[in-house]
């Protein structure tokens, strides 16, 4: 699962089945289940085909993407998953930020009887 931020320019790094020259990305909201076709612009990171481009992403939203070899070739070469955030640093996520708040009341003391 790919966790993107919802603004600026989102960046998908994967490692397709082929390579393709002209990348089509299938973007499907798993809530709606409305489906947008963006077109990245592609470069390669060794193995990695690194897709770059800016999609219109809901906070807190799963997305599935597929990504097909063209617009006119509808072949699949990788699918996957997106979770948008508006969280800034993604390499420290933490899916429950500002939700879960610790106790501090109590002195963890035990009665034993």
């Amino acid at each position: 699962m790919n966790i993107l931020p919802t603004t600026g320019s989102q960046v998908l790094k994967i490692i397709p089945r082929k390579d393709a020259s002209d990348p089509v990305i299938k973007l499907t909201n798993k809530d709606t289940n409305k489906t947008v076709t963006v077109t990245p612009t592609k470069t390669d990171e060794g193995q990695y085909m690194v897709l770059t481009g800016t999609f219109t992403l809901t906070v807190d939203t799963l997305y599935r993407y597929s990504v097909e070899v063209s617009a006119s070739d509808d072949e699949e070469i990788y699918r996957g998953l997106i979770f948008a955030t508006n969280q800034s640093n993604l390499e420290k996520y933490f899916v429950n930020k500002d939700v879960y708040t610790e106790e501090d009341s109590y002195d963890n003391e035990f009665i034993i009887l």
